[in-house]
């Protein structure tokens, strides 16, 4: 596929989803519900990802918080990831994904959140989604 293509296939596609998310509002209901939290009734890391997403595209910064806030602090850094990958057709990568140290820190991060935004007691009842 031609690299130009790509990259108009690639925006489009951002830019579509960001649509919808912004037009049919994900905190009002309607989008799918995560299969893991129907099978076990507990949150898993993206749990409340797309009404986080809702939210700070109606710019509601803390309601996305509250929802989903390892996504929320991982975005900016997804966005530039995004933004370099497209700048340089790929060809450049971000040495921080790529270093070994970094992503045991991001692993370690996720199931650590994972893990708290399940016990149902003050503090760590504040990680999970808002209903």
């Amino acid at each position: 596929m031609h690299p130009g293509l790509k990259k108009l296939l690639l925006i489009t596609t951002i830019v579509a989803l960001l649509l919808i998310y912004f037009f049919f509002d994900a905190r009002k209901g309607g989008f799918p519900e995560c299969p893991f939290h129907l099978l076990t009734g507990w949150f898993c890391p993206g749990c409340g990802s797309q009404r986080a997403l809702s939210s700070l595209l109606h710019g509601n910064v803390v309601e996305a918080m509250h929802n989903n806030i390892l996504m929320v602090l991982f975005l900016p850094l997804l966005l530039y990831s995004a933004f370099v990958h497209l700048r340089y057709d790929g060809a450049r990568r971000m040495k921080l994904w790529y270093n070994p140290f970094f992503v045991k820190i991001v692993l370690a991060a996720v199931v650590c959140f994972w893990i708290f935004r399940n016990i149902p007691h003050r503090p760590f009842s504040i990680l999970a989604p808002l209903n």
